[in-house]
């Protein structure tokens, strides 16, 4: 039982591990961003471009590490969607994490050109800057989409294993059907490929955001339900 509650506690850090490194993210690089030259100014902020970069980085590597651990939690109940959760959650959430950083590390290498080129090739430079934040957006609708399909993954295995209560995993099976729209309805109805939730479409992924730091709460104060670890433990013997 003591595995289980360390796993738990573990899990709730990981999760508010990285969603605090992802608005710290937003509120790094954010200023940098508002401004009319972007994104040809940010080598005149590189440390904090870079910083705001790295805290991407730090987000994704928590998250992506939450259904490794519930793993050998969960293939006792359901194996494939275990596996499932660890590919979408685990594997191809960091993976997209990982473009998206690299994507914006080039964008500090051509604002560098810029630095050092001036004016002589502003309009090439702006136009692959474009192109880059573009590939930045565009991974950001795919993690959106990835993200939440391995968010009903993992909270229906929660609510058949009753391991968390049933309001608190289904609460987050329906977020994460609401967040799985948001990419969706981002790429056919809007023309801003920009996805966060005071985008448009934003107020979709509000109700799983809010769930998964209740649930990282959780997690911390309460753990798994012993009776249904010790259900899970029954049903491995048979």
């Amino acid at each position: 039982m003591n595995t289980y509650r360390r796993t738990a506690v573990t899990v709730g850090i990981l999760f508010i591990a990285g969603t605090v490194s992802g608005i710290l993210s937003g509120v790094v690089t954010a200023p940098v961003m508002s401004e009319a030259t972007y994104p040809l100014n940010i080598s005149a902020s590189e440390p904090q471009w870079i910083l705001g970069t790295l805290l991407i980085l730090i987000m994704g590597l928590p998250l992506a590490m939450i259904p490794i651990f519930l793993y050998p939690i969960f293939k006792k109940h359901n194996e494939v969607l275990a596996l499932g959760a660890v590919l979408f959650r685990g594997v191809l959430e960091a993976v997209c994490y990982t473009g998206m950083v690299i994507s914006m590390f080039l964008l500090l290498t051509v604002s560098q050109l810029y630095a050092k080129t001036g004016a002589v090739d502003a309009v090439n430079l702006q136009a692959l800057g474009t192109t880059l934040i573009a590939t930045v957006n565009w991974g950001n609708l795919i993690l959106a989409i990835v993200f939440s399909v391995g968010a009903l993954m993992i909270y229906t295995l929660f609510y058949q294993t009753r391991l968390i209560p049933r309001w608190l995993s289904g609460w987050g099976f329906v977020g994460a059907v609401l967040y799985f729209f948001a990419p969706l309805v981002t790429l056919f109805v809007s023309r801003n490929m920009a996805l966060s939730l005071d985008s448009e479409f934003g107020f979709l992924m509000i109700p799983l955001a809010i769930q998964e730091m209740v649930f990282a709460v959780w997690m911390i104060l309460r753990g798994f339900d012993l009776s249904a670890v010790a259900a899970l433990s029954a049903k491995q013997l048979k």
